[in-house]
């Protein structure tokens, strides 16, 4: 959402790997926790977008972090070459294809 991602199947194609079933519980607990919140367009076909609240906004600078940390550190357990990166790197980049 960060990366101005708002749709389910969005979510699903870039993060190799994740399960629908996985990301829709995740959602749902963003949403209760008040970090996203769900806006459903009444269309044929239904469309719902999900978007971050100002209190979903405010954890950026805490997830850039640990983005940062867990590349640099654990690269084994986040990039399928177990190289290390720099928080530059990975954002000029759609890292999301390195990850395992």
């Amino acid at each position: 959402m960060m990366s101005n991602q708002t749709k389910f199947n969005q979510f699903i194609e870039s993060i190799e790997g994740l399960n629908p079933k996985t990301l829709s519980v995740k959602l749902k607990e963003m949403e209760k926790n008040g970090l996203v919140y769900r806006k459903v367009y009444h269309e044929t076909p239904i469309r719902i977008e999900y978007y971050l609240t100002e209190k979903g906004k405010a954890l950026k600078s805490v997830l850039d972090q640990m983005a940062g940390f867990s590349a640099r550190y654990c690269p084994k357990d986040v990039f399928k070459d177990g190289k290390p990166r720099t928080l530059q790197q990975i954002d000029k980049r759609p890292y999301w294809h390195d990850l395992y």
